[in-house]
């Protein structure tokens, strides 16, 4: 952990801060304002000014989460060396972000719980999946989900009387259920700005073939531009242009844009095969955010050591090293109809958010699915195992 922190610290500090488009709306941004992810970003980087200053508190805070999980490992498998392989590689594949850091923070809660019977870390994994909420209002969508299924299955597993946890229960359930009201209430703010419904009703003209763009043209009012731009020899360039002129050329279309048949619900349910087969056309194609610009492990180096950057086949290998370690190490697997129950309702929940991410914005997808994507082979290669709690007794 040393190492690792080490190495952030200097690679930070040979770096010069990147920005991006969106940016300015972080830094000297309005922190309540809905059009921004979540209040940590917004705040960090508004009280905060100063850009290296800035990043240095991001650096030091997402070694700080990811070094919270490995400590989490240690603690809940102390009674078998397979600790040591999952905390190094789950170190090695890590990623920054503040999105990653709650993330992460809320994963290392899962196994503290399996290697704890105290109520008190059922209440901060609460608090962990609430700080989640607050920094990115999106995840609502598997977060509860999640969150519930982990708690039955914790309380079960200790035989714990829920009498005996009503006070710790209460106050969890009180702060979980005041951060999801927050949450809705910012995601219903954003669902509901017909800047961003329209932008992103454009993207999803251009790039969902055939499900948005179909649905689009069948229910549209008719305009001769939309077919032109889109057949055009550049036809994001055009179609982009409709931000300013679509009023002006075809003002029944622009208006039927602004409105709620646009929404994802509502092009989904108008051919849910179609939308199901291209988010699956698109997802298997998603890749892994690896390597950067400037970076203190170069990228021949970080090739080497995640060799596969499709998100679905680094969770797969992921899985399977971890289990296999699991193994080796003699951790008991145990097959349960609930425990299958919940895995269901899980990969359930953060497939659903991943379809709601695509649905919302196809040409950003990628970008938006970051915070996820990169916990993902984490994920798979550590819980099979550190979930099992093979403590010393």
């Amino acid at each position: 952990m040393g190492i690792y922190a080490a190495a952030n610290l200097i690679a930070r500090w040979v770096s010069e801060p990147v920005t991006t488009w969106d940016s300015p709306r972080y830094v000297g941004g309005d922190i309540f304002l809905f059009l921004n992810p979540g209040i940590p970003p917004t705040a960090l980087f508004s009280l905060i000014p100063e850009a290296r200053i800035a990043t240095l508190v991001q650096v030091v805070l997402y070694a700080a989460a990811w070094s919270s999980l490995v400590v989490a490992i240690f603690a809940s498998l102390r009674a078998t060396w397979i600790k040591w392989p999952l905390s190094v590689l789950a170190l090695v594949v890590g990623s920054e972000g503040l999105t990653v850091v709650a993330l992460v923070l809320w994963v290392s809660t899962f196994v503290w719980l399996a290697g704890s019977a105290r109520s008190s870390t059922l209440f901060l994994s609460f608090l962990a999946a609430s700080a989640l909420l607050i920094t990115r209002p999106q995840t609502l969508i598997f977060v509860l989900p999640i969150q519930t299924v982990l708690s039955i299955w914790w309380i079960r597993r200790e035989s714990i009387c829920i009498r005996a946890l009503r006070s710790a229960l209460n106050v969890s359930i009180a702060v979980l259920v005041a951060a999801t009201g927050w949450a809705t209430y910012r995601v219903a703010l954003l669902a509901n700005d017909d800047v961003y419904s329209f932008r992103y009703a454009l993207h999803n003209l251009v790039e969902k073939t055939p499900s948005f763009r179909q649905y689009a043209l069948n229910e549209a009012p008719p305009c001769d531009a939309i077919p032109a731009a889109l057949n055009g020899p550049q036809p994001w360039t055009d179609v982009i242009a409709f931000d300013n002129t679509l009023i002006s050329l075809c003002p029944e279309t622009f208006i039927w844009f602004k409105s709620d048949q646009v929404s994802p619900q509502a092009w989904v349910l108008y051919d849910p095969g179609a939308a199901i087969s291209n988010f699956r056309d698109v997802m298997w194609g998603i890749a892994l955010p690896v390597g950067a610009e400037d970076s203190l492990v170069p990228n021949a180096l970080d090739d080497t050591l995640l060799p596969v950057h499709n998100v679905w086949l680094a969770t797969g290998i992921a899985l399977v090293l971890g289990i296999a370690l699991g193994v080796f190490g003699r951790i008991r697997y145990r097959i349960t109809g609930l425990g299958v129950l919940g895995v269901v309702i899980s990969v359930g929940a953060v497939s659903l958010y991943l379809f709601a991410v695509w649905a919302a914005d196809g040409y950003d997808v990628i970008r938006h699915l970051v915070p996820i994507t990169p916990l993902l082979p984490v994920v798979a290669l550590v819980l099979p195992s550190a979930l099992t709690g093979k403590r010393a007794r």
